[in-house]
């Protein structure tokens, strides 16, 4: 195997310092420093670099403009270490194609990780290259999501998973963010002898088998990874180590689904950027109404694609002097599907058992059928 090599974008000084040691705990065979990002971009290309890290030192809009050459022609990872990470670098960062963002106090095995997973990663993207392979690989990935709570996201979201599993024959995977009070185990009715929480205290040596290990199965075949137990295990999963996860799911599943908490927290934007499709859960109230509206205003400005939010009128049905109509004029969106509402719904809940496989011939359960198959074509003709 060729010598790997990360190559460092720092002045000299106690960051340059702090990112070598980091670069040596990520078992780097070897490391080059130059003061700009200029000098290392030449080091990058003249020495086939694994990784880049751009330190404090550099702009990270300079590290973004060269991303295009850095991810494509080199086959490059790439880390930016800042002195601070806020919501708006990390969705920067990662739009652009950054691999990781850490900050510079961040603790050295965070960083080593971070770098490691740059080497990984550099070394699955140029064996794709040589192989052809690539894309095919990646999963379609489906994120359910509201802003507000009640809406039935996580009912939406385990069916829909439970339906890929059994009517695609494909490898299926279910993932649940909402990392403090998630639901996805009760909808399943799965006892979680390990969730999303354990595999985030191994991210330093986290590979598809052992995140294997940590993930539940359901009768259906969909594979689940769980919320924590406890909500104060939440604040120990970052956004990073949650990217990390999903990037391992979309090479191991054919389709991964996301359930995630009412907001736009940083774990939810590491979701909705892997994202190939977002749907937006709404029903006929106005408050529901009224976020969802919120929502997609937000989801625009942060740059996610009209072409990628699909809205989702949940108990369309409900007698409440409101037409389905007025609900898309009022959110400024269409409404791609229309899940009725049936008393079905909270028994098959309480029982642990999702409706599309206690009943399956009910409205309900044909509406989100209809909606799986929808999302299953383009990557069933895909791979076909």
């Amino acid at each position: 195997m060729t010598p790997s090599l990360v190559v460092i974008a720092e002045p000299e000084g106690e960051a340059c310092q702090r990112l070598i040691a980091a670069a040596k705990g990520a078992c780097a065979d070897d490391t080059a420093v130059a003061p700009t990002l200029e000098g290392a971009l030449a080091i990058v290309a003249e020495r086939t670099a694994d990784v880049l890290v751009a330190g404090p030192g550099t702009e990270p809009a300079s590290v973004y403009a060269a991303m295009p050459g850095l991810s494509g022609e080199c086959g490059a990872g790439v880390v930016l270490a800042a002195e601070a990470v806020d919501a708006d670098l990390l969705r920067a960062a990662l739009r652009a194609g950054v691999d990781d963002v850490v900050a510079l106090a961040d603790p050295l095995e965070d960083i080593s990780a971070a770098i490691g997973r740059g080497l990984e990663a550099s070394r699955r993207l140029r064996g794709a290259v040589a192989e052809g392979a690539a894309e095919a690989a990646r999963a379609k990935v489906v994120t359910v999501f509201s802003t507000k709570g009640g809406v039935g996201k996580t009912v939406l979201a385990t069916n829909l998973g439970v339906a890929l599993a059994r009517d695609t024959g494909k490898r299926v995977a279910v993932i649940d963010l909402d990392l403090e009070f998630g639901d996805v185990a009760i909808m399943l009715g799965l006892q979680p002898t390990h969730t999303i929480y354990d595999a985030s205290q191994v991210f330093d040596r986290l590979d598809a088998d052992l995140l294997a290990g940590f993930m539940e199965t359901h009768g259906s075949g969909l594979r689940a990874l769980l919320a924590p137990l406890h909500p104060e295990e939440a604040e120990s999963i970052s956004a990073a180590r949650i990217g990390q996860v999903l990037d391992l799911m979309r090479e191991e599943y054919d389709y991964v689904v996301v359930d995630t908490s009412p907001s736009f927290s940083e774990a939810v934007l590491a979701a909705l950027d892997r994202s190939d499709e977002v749907f937006v859960v709404t029903m006929m109230d106005v408050a529901s109404i009224k976020n969802t509206r919120i929502s997609l205003q937000k989801l625009r400005q942060l740059g996610y694609p009209d072409s990628h939010v699909r809205i989702v009128l949940n108990r369309s049905d409900s007698k409440v002097l409101l037409e389905a109509s007025e609900v898309e004029s009022a959110i400024g969106g269409r409404v791609v599907a229309h899940i009725p509402s049936d008393r079905i719904v909270p028994r098959s809940v309480n029982k642990g058992v999702p409706v599309v496989l206690e009943m399956p011939k009910s409205e309900v359960a044909r509406a989100i059928l209809a909606l799986a198959h929808e999302a299953a074509s383009p990557a069933a003709r895909k791979g076909a």
